[in-house]
């Protein structure tokens, strides 16, 4: 607060107001994900890019494939996966002149940025119940809060769009990779993973077209394991299912980070990190026979693929065991 003359001036808040409740936090960080209610803004901007997706996953493969050809095995582009899915996933803007794929660029652009503000509100919610500063997403987010403009700009940041087949669609269960997803589908689907006190490992939810956070591996390892990671798998729907998933990662550009702020008094280079968290999972949206090659060489390194999500919940650290080292279900790693 300042004075003029006699007037009180107050400054504005360095940071927005939280967003999600006490109650709400200690949810997401118990269980690793919370269905959410979102913004008007939020809402409209989910309705006009699922109007213009339909449109785009109406057309011919060939055509979709000219359009957003498929780049960096299953992170850019559009990628189709016999019997079982297609989707179209934006990491930077497209430069096409055509009038629908412009159309869906300019629409991807204005989500990206409203979903990505929902998430970094939400961090900060998460990461002040731990008294760790909010200023230490600086590095970590520069360049994911917006849709870069071009390829050399990206981050690992993504938006997929997906298009599940009737009766067949599907993604097994596993944990993602980032820092914080946005799930939102049009039909049920989408299966979150309940964990409960044991006897009982938990149990599977479905959400059906409730907006949902899940917290990933990343920002669990970060946390000083504090934070669960959100266990999910999408089941069919007899009648096919739309979805649009944003996934926050980390940003690489900025990479020497210092865990001081967040626990641990050491400096990481995070592309070692990401690398080894990437590296000890298998992709849930890749092709059939591609899932199964990653699952083989994994068995053969000796990666547990786990099937109880608690036990998997680990202390070591990336640089201890790679395999172990991220959370719940080592072995899968996705966006969907």
């Amino acid at each position: 607060m300042h004075s003029n003359e006699g007037e009180a001036i107050f400054l504005p808040p360095m940071h927005p107001p939280p967003l999600l409740d006490s109650l709400k936090v200690h949810r997401l960080a118990e269980t690793g994900y919370l269905p959410v209610d979102l913004p008007s803004a939020l809402t409209n901007s989910i309705n006009e890019l699922l109007t213009l997706d339909r449109a785009f996953f109406a057309e011919h493969t060939d055509l979709k494939s000219q359009e957003f050809p498929a780049a960096e095995g299953t992170e850019l582009g559009y990628y189709h996966v016999a019997n079982e899915k297609e989707y179209l996933t934006f990491r930077h803007q497209n430069t096409s002149t055509a009038e629908l794929p412009q159309s869906l660029s300019i629409a991807a652009a204005r989500f990206w940025s409203l979903a990505a503000a929902l998430l970094h509100r939400v961090l900060c919610d998460l990461t002040t119940s731990l008294n760790i500063p909010l200023e230490s997403w600086d590095s970590l987010l520069d360049g994911c809060l917006s849709m870069p403009a071009s390829r050399s700009e990206t981050t690992p940041t993504l938006l997929r769009l997906f298009n599940y087949f009737p009766g067949a669609g599907s993604a097994e269960r596993h944990a993602d990779t980032g820092l914080l997803t946005l799930c939102i589908g049009t039909a049920p689907g989408l299966q979150v993973w309940e964990p409960s006190a044991p006897p009982s490992n938990g149990n599977w939810i479905d959400v059906g077209s409730q907006a949902t956070l899940l917290i990933g591996k990343t920002l669990h390892w970060l946390s000083a394991r504090r934070l669960r990671a959100g266990v999910h798998r999408v089941v069919p729907n007899d009648e096919g299912r739309q979805s649009i998933v944003f996934a926050l990662r980390p940003s690489l550009r900025r990479p020497i980070i210092d865990l001081r702020p967040f626990g641990e008094p050491r400096v990481v280079d995070m592309r070692a990190i990401w690398k080894e968290i990437r590296g000890s999972l298998f992709n849930v949206n890749a092709a059939t026979k591609i899932r199964e090659a990653q699952k083989e060489r994994l068995r053969i390194r000796g990666h547990a693929l786990g099937e109880d999500d608690d036990r998997n919940q680990s202390s070591k650290s990336p640089g201890e065991d790679a395999v172990h080292s991220h959370g719940v279900e080592v072995g899968r790693r996705g966006c969907g």
